[in-house]
C-alpha cells in the first residue's frame, strides 16, 4: 500500500466517523432550531399585536369630544349634520 492510498484511507475514515457524529446530532439541533424559531416568532406576533393595540389607542384618544366654533352665523342644521357625522364615525 502506497502513502498516497493510505492517507485516502485514513480521510475516508475519519470522514465516516465525523459523519456519523453529526447525522446522530442532527435531530437534537434540528430540535434546537425549531424552538427558537418559534420563540421569535411569538416575540414579533406580542410585539406587532401590542403595538397595533396601542397605535388603536392613540387614534381613539384623538376623538373630539366638544367642538368649538367662534362664527355667528352657523345655522343649526349644520350643527346637527357635524354631530351626525361625529356619531357615525
Amino acid at each position: 500500500m502506497t502513502e498516497n492510498e493510505f492517507d485516502v484511507l485514513w480521510q475516508r475514515a475519519e470522514a465516516e466517523s465525523y459523519g456519523k457524529r453529526l447525522a446522530a446530532e442532527y435531530p437534537l439541533w434540528r430540535q434546537k432550531r425549531r424552538r427558537a424559531v418559534s420563540m421569535v416568532t411569538a416575540f414579533l406576533i406580542v410585539v406587532t399585536v401590542t403595538m397595533s393595540l396601542f397605535t388603536t389607542q392613540l387614534r381613539q384618544s384623538r376623538n373630539y369630544e366638544k367642538v368649538y366654533c367662534n362664527r355667528v352665523g352657523t345655522t343649526d342644521a349644520q350643527w346637527a349634520s357635524l354631530a351626525a357625522e361625529m356619531l357615525l364615525e
